[in-house]
């Protein structure tokens, strides 16, 4: 019609000849009969089923690659189930759903195109025997069934580009549509199975057995590694060696941190008594807090003296000695190490028993949660 007003455009012109060429247009029964679709039906969407195989879509894809299909697609899950039969008779088309519905049960609505084989007496009959309910689109109307179309499409492509043969092809097609996950994340199977099917594509991650086994392995090597550490510390710290053990008494900010001493015999599995030199009192220190002092000789026996132990206090936080040394000795002069400078260490200082001192952290209050 376009057209024709613009073909009449170039050569004549008269007042209402548009008006005229659409009129003569909608009159002509030629016309009439050979046009095309005009009106195009706004979409409207199938409802979301509120649980899965609720409503059923079902189609048939006649005398593809030889063969006749039935094509199944559950519309809340989107889980295709495809059969190859050679005939689309109701009766056929009756046994292969009764063998789905036998895995997955009835569901309340079966939607279908307007063909024989679905709106036929016997399948009537049997839509009312199992309560379901059958809606039928008008003939040649695809879009009424879509869901069902979409999965014939789908199905014919892959066949298609497929080398296998087609019963090979469509397992492949079936395994791949189930496992691909949707727009919200989750494949058809885990949607109406609740789990996700083992595909090839599985195999390339690890499984939960190698990995925690893995691990186990990793927590054991470290466990070793950590022992033959201790082990080889434990070795080093022979008796008369010559360490630096950790001081927690009473002292000034000049003192030292860390007071030459001499190994006694090692206590238990982490822990070793070493003398404070020169003769001082015997302390029982933590690997942790005693290490290796290089360039220093063997200093003497420090002979007889009370052994201090901390017994209600782990070292590091109050080291409390159970017996103190005698008060009425005469405290020795402290003696630098060959190695180590006369300024280093302050005069007339002498190590006694840790003597316990209270923590400067600000303690947080207590929080108890009411779970």
């Amino acid at each position: 019609m376009q057209r024709m007003k613009q073909l009449a455009c170039t050569a004549v012109y008269w007042p209402g000849i548009d008006s005229q060429i659409m009129d003569l247009c909608r009159t002509c029964p030629t016309c009439a009969e050979h046009q095309g679709k005009t009106l195009k039906d706004p979409v409207h969407p199938w409802m979301l089923p509120e649980k899965p195989w609720s409503r059923v879509h079902i189609d048939h894809a006649v005398n593809f690659m030889g063969h006749n299909w039935l094509v199944l697609i559950d519309a809340y899950s989107k889980y295709p189930i495809i059969h190859q039969t050679t005939s689309t008779s109701s009766k056929a088309t009756i046994q292969l759903l009764e063998e789905d519905f036998a895995h997955f049960g009835f569901p309340h609505t079966i939607v279908s195109d307007n063909a024989t084989s679905f709106s036929s007496d016997e399948f009537q009959s049997w839509y009312q025997e199992h309560g379901i309910t059958h809606l039928a689109g008008a003939p040649y109307h695809s879009a009424t069934n879509g869901a069902a179309e979409r999965l014939v499409q789908s199905f014919k492509k892959s066949l298609r580009k497929s080398s296998l043969l087609p019963k090979s092809a469509l397992q492949g097609f079936l395994m791949m549509y189930r496992r691909t996950p949707l727009a919200i994340g989750l494949s058809p199977s885990e949607i109406l199975n609740g789990c996700q099917i083992r595909s090839l594509i599985d195999i390339l991650k690890p499984s939960p057995v190698r990995i925690a086994q893995g691990r186990q392995s990793q927590t054991t090597r470290a466990e070793t590694t950590s022992s033959s550490s201790v082990a080889k510390v434990l070795h080093s710290y022979k008796a008369s060696t010559p360490v630096y053990a950790a001081y927690y008494g009473t002292r000034s900010d000049k003192d030292p941190r860390w007071v030459p001493a001499i190994v006694k015999k090692p206590s238990g599995a982490r822990t070793i008594l070493v003398h404070v030199c020169p003769r001082g009192p015997v302390w029982k220190r933590h690997i942790e807090q005693l290490r290796p002092r290089y360039g220093a000789d063997q200093d003497a026996d420090p002979g007889e003296v009370t052994i201090l132990e901390s017994t209600t206090h782990p070292p590091l936080q109050n080291p409390a000695p159970s017996v103190v040394p005698d008060s009425t000795a005469q405290p020795p002069l402290q003696i630098p190490g060959p190695t180590e400078p006369m300024s280093r260490w302050p005069q007339q200082t002498t190590y006694g028993p840790d003597n316990p001192r209270r923590s400067r952290r600000q303690r947080r209050p207590r929080v108890i949660l009411d779970v």
